[in-house]
């Protein structure tokens, strides 16, 4: 209910554009939990954590950087939901995140420049070799397979039983560092412009939404800067969001910043 002052109360429910309705307003936000069992399986802790969460009241939890591949893991702990992954294990993490009226959401994520090395292979837009940072240049024939990794990705979660996905474009992950200069110096159809930066990011929000049924959530995580020198500013962050416009998001996270360290 909104209050004759515009006010909305923290605990009135709200309803998606998809048609799902939240309970109330509260969302545990994606963190890097880093509670996976090391073979990118969610562990016994992890499920009684998100199972607390729950039982706590929220009417959303997110768990953040579940990786589509093994290859761009951000760090030990992370999730990998394919076809390899243990599907009885994420299915009771569902079951458990999902009790009480809480949605339980598996956030999209792929390191990439990013990518721990000692169990990743790190891989960005462009080239990099910064102290403590470097990586490959990603092929455009991997750029291409990305939206279809998203896709498979949402789908299995569907399957397992979670109510959604968030898409990570934000703190300097994957698709965050295709929008930002600093990141991404292409010189093909995915670099330059605003315009060719966001088209990785597009391309993978219409596989994922094309991949999963309308009543399925579909939300996004994005910077509006990098708070980085010459990285992704309000004025291009605005031109993505107006691209997204009819995309069929269900919900805008808005963040920024770029660093290891943060919660993702």
């Amino acid at each position: 209910m909104i209050g004759c002052d515009g006010t909305v109360d923290l605990f009135d429910p709200l309803e998606l554009p998809c048609g799902i309705v939240l309970k109330n307003r509260i969302v545990k936000a994606a963190m890097s939990d880093s509670l996976g069992d090391g073979y990118g399986n969610p562990s016994e802790a992890q499920c009684r954590l998100y199972e607390r969460w729950a039982d706590g009241g929220v009417a959303a939890a997110i768990v953040g950087e579940v990786q589509g591949s093994s290859h761009y893991a951000e760090k030990p702990g992370n999730l990998v939901l394919d076809e390899h992954a243990d599907h009885g294990r994420f299915e009771r993490l569902a079951r458990a995140g999902s009790g009480n009226g809480a949605q339980l959401w598996l956030q999209l994520g792929h390191a990439g420049a990013m990518a721990y090395p000692p169990i990743s292979d790190p891989k960005g837009p462009s080239v990099l070799e910064l102290p403590g940072l470097s990586c490959a240049a990603l092929s455009l024939d991997e750029i291409r397979a990305l939206p279809a990794e998203f896709a498979r990705t949402a789908r299995l979660a569907r399957r397992l039983g979670f109510g959604g996905v968030q898409i990570h474009a934000a703190h300097g992950f994957l698709l965050s560092q295709f929008l930002s200069p600093p990141f991404n110096r292409r010189d093909d159809a995915y670099g330059g412009s605003i315009e060719a930066r966001m088209r990785l990011l597009l391309e993978v929000v219409e596989a994922v939404r094309a991949a999963v049924d309308r009543r399925f959530v579909v939300a996004l995580k994005l910077n509006v800067t990098d708070q980085l020198a010459g990285g992704l500013e309000e004025r291009d962050a605005m031109r993505v969001i107006a691209a997204l416009d009819g995309s069929g998001i269900d919900l805008l996270d808005i963040s920024g910043g770029t660093s290891r360290e943060q919660d993702r």
